[in-house]
Protein backbone atom coordinates (compact mmCIF):
# COMPACT_ATOMS: atom_id res chain seq x y z
CA UNK A 1 0.00 0.00 0.00
CA UNK A 2 2.72 2.54 -0.92
CA UNK A 3 0.94 4.89 -3.08
CA UNK A 4 -0.99 7.42 -2.72
CA UNK A 5 -4.79 5.79 -4.43
CA UNK A 6 -7.61 6.10 -2.09
CA UNK A 7 -9.60 4.25 -3.75
CA UNK A 8 -7.83 0.92 -2.75
CA UNK A 9 -9.61 -2.18 -0.72
CA UNK A 10 -8.02 -5.13 0.94
CA UNK A 11 -9.92 -8.14 2.10
CA UNK A 12 -7.99 -10.27 4.24
CA UNK A 13 -4.84 -8.74 2.81
CA UNK A 14 -5.31 -9.49 -0.80
CA UNK A 15 -6.12 -6.20 -3.05
CA UNK A 16 -9.13 -6.46 -5.63
CA UNK A 17 -8.22 -4.48 -8.57
CA UNK A 18 -10.51 -1.88 -8.21
CA UNK A 19 -9.69 -0.51 -11.58
CA UNK A 20 -13.04 0.16 -13.55
CA UNK A 21 -16.48 1.23 -12.52
CA UNK A 22 -18.16 1.92 -9.45
CA UNK A 23 -17.39 2.18 -5.30
CA UNK A 24 -19.34 4.30 -3.03
CA UNK A 25 -18.95 4.85 0.46
CA UNK A 26 -22.60 5.44 2.49
CA UNK A 27 -22.76 6.66 6.38
CA UNK A 28 -25.57 5.65 8.12
CA UNK A 29 -26.26 6.02 12.33
CA UNK A 30 -28.54 3.62 14.42
CA UNK A 31 -31.18 5.00 16.85
CA UNK A 32 -34.14 4.53 19.00
CA UNK A 33 -37.34 6.59 19.30
CA UNK A 34 -39.33 6.23 22.39
CA UNK A 35 -42.21 8.05 23.70
CA UNK A 36 -42.04 9.32 27.35
CA UNK A 37 -45.06 9.29 29.99
CA UNK A 38 -45.26 13.33 29.15
CA UNK A 39 -46.05 12.12 25.57
CA UNK A 40 -42.67 13.48 24.32
CA UNK A 41 -40.47 11.83 21.77
CA UNK A 42 -37.13 10.52 23.41
CA UNK A 43 -34.37 9.85 20.62
CA UNK A 44 -31.18 7.46 21.69
CA UNK A 45 -28.35 7.87 19.23
CA UNK A 46 -26.47 3.98 19.65
CA UNK A 47 -24.33 4.53 16.57
CA UNK A 48 -23.34 7.00 14.36
CA UNK A 49 -21.55 7.11 11.19
CA UNK A 50 -21.75 3.41 10.35
CA UNK A 51 -19.93 2.79 6.77
CA UNK A 52 -20.87 0.43 4.29
CA UNK A 53 -19.50 0.00 0.26
CA UNK A 54 -21.05 -0.65 -2.70
CA UNK A 55 -18.85 -2.16 -5.41
CA UNK A 56 -19.19 -2.94 -8.76
CA UNK A 57 -16.52 -3.62 -11.24
CA UNK A 58 -15.20 -5.90 -14.27
CA UNK A 59 -12.46 -8.90 -13.45
CA UNK A 60 -11.59 -11.90 -14.81
CA UNK A 61 -12.37 -15.40 -13.60
CA UNK A 62 -9.27 -15.55 -11.38
CA UNK A 63 -10.83 -12.84 -9.12
CA UNK A 64 -14.23 -13.80 -9.37
CA UNK A 65 -13.05 -17.18 -7.62
CA UNK A 66 -11.43 -14.94 -4.65
CA UNK A 67 -14.87 -13.46 -4.55
CA UNK A 68 -16.63 -16.61 -4.48
CA UNK A 69 -14.09 -17.40 -1.14
CA UNK A 70 -14.67 -14.21 0.05
CA UNK A 71 -18.81 -14.52 0.18
CA UNK A 72 -19.07 -17.29 1.92
CA UNK A 73 -16.60 -15.67 5.25
CA UNK A 74 -18.60 -14.49 8.27
CA UNK A 75 -16.12 -11.92 8.64
CA UNK A 76 -13.64 -10.61 6.73
CA UNK A 77 -10.54 -7.86 7.85
CA UNK A 78 -11.17 -4.85 5.17
CA UNK A 79 -8.17 -1.90 4.52
CA UNK A 80 -9.75 0.75 3.54
CA UNK A 81 -9.35 4.54 3.12
CA UNK A 82 -10.63 6.47 6.07
CA UNK A 83 -11.91 10.03 5.60
CA UNK A 84 -11.77 10.93 8.78
CA UNK A 85 -8.67 9.93 9.71
CA UNK A 86 -7.32 10.30 6.25
CA UNK A 87 -5.21 6.84 5.95
CA UNK A 88 -5.45 3.27 5.33
CA UNK A 89 -7.68 1.23 8.31
CA UNK A 90 -8.54 -2.14 9.28
CA UNK A 91 -12.55 -2.75 9.05
CA UNK A 92 -14.24 -5.28 10.09
CA UNK A 93 -16.85 -6.36 8.03
CA UNK A 94 -18.78 -8.60 6.01
CA UNK A 95 -20.18 -9.37 1.97
CA UNK A 96 -23.87 -8.87 0.86
CA UNK A 97 -25.53 -9.05 -1.81
CA UNK A 98 -22.72 -10.54 -4.11
CA UNK A 99 -23.84 -11.17 -7.85
CA UNK A 100 -21.37 -12.17 -10.68
CA UNK A 101 -22.47 -12.12 -13.71
CA UNK A 102 -20.45 -13.52 -17.11
CA UNK A 103 -20.40 -10.62 -19.62
CA UNK A 104 -17.70 -12.11 -22.25
CA UNK A 105 -15.88 -14.94 -22.90
CA UNK A 106 -12.81 -15.21 -25.10
CA UNK A 107 -9.99 -17.52 -25.99
CA UNK A 108 -8.01 -16.84 -22.86
CA UNK A 109 -10.63 -16.11 -20.05
CA UNK A 110 -13.63 -15.12 -18.48
CA UNK A 111 -15.02 -11.90 -17.85
CA UNK A 112 -17.69 -10.86 -15.36
CA UNK A 113 -19.84 -7.75 -14.00
CA UNK A 114 -19.44 -8.69 -9.57
CA UNK A 115 -21.45 -6.50 -7.29
CA UNK A 116 -21.40 -6.65 -3.90
CA UNK A 117 -21.75 -4.73 -0.77
CA UNK A 118 -19.78 -4.79 2.70
CA UNK A 119 -21.11 -4.14 5.70
CA UNK A 120 -19.97 -3.04 9.41
CA UNK A 121 -19.30 -5.64 11.57
CA UNK A 122 -19.09 -3.75 14.86
CA UNK A 123 -16.25 -4.50 17.29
Amino acid sequence: MADDRKIRLYFNEVELDLTNDKYTEDYTHVDSWNVSEAGTNLRAVVRTHIPSLSISYKCDATEKAKLDAFDKASRLTCKRWDESTASIIDWPCCMVNYSPDLIIEDDNTRWYKVSFKLNDLEE
